[in-house]
């Protein structure tokens, strides 16, 4: 997997300042973030490359001013939670 061309499908999401909260925005534009990169790349993508494709992004983004241990278990959460939605999506074949 490209990790630069992941991350590229995940910026729209985490370049904006709030990414890492719970607000519905933000959790939709992480849902369609995932969408765009399973429409280009395929529905298995490792919890390691979302994981990666993260941290690339955050070192450019407004997030690397947040605090690192917060910023690391918000990336680890997102990736887990992208790895899930990815496994579901390889299991039903959509």
């Amino acid at each position: 997997m490209n990790i630069e061309q992941l991350a590229e499908k995940l910026k729209p999401w985490m370049q904006v300042d709030t990414w890492h909260t719970t607000h519905p925005r933000d959790s939709e534009r992480f849902h369609l973030a995932l969408n765009s990169a399973f429409s280009e790349f395929g529905n298995s993508i490792s919890y390691d490359d979302f994981k990666d494709a993260m941290e690339y992004l955050s070192e450019d983004l407004p997030s690397a001013k947040l605090e690192a241990e917060y910023l690391a278990q918000t990336i680890e959460r997102h990736a887990s939670k992208a790895e899930t939605i990815s496994s579901y999506l390889s299991d039903v074949k959509i």
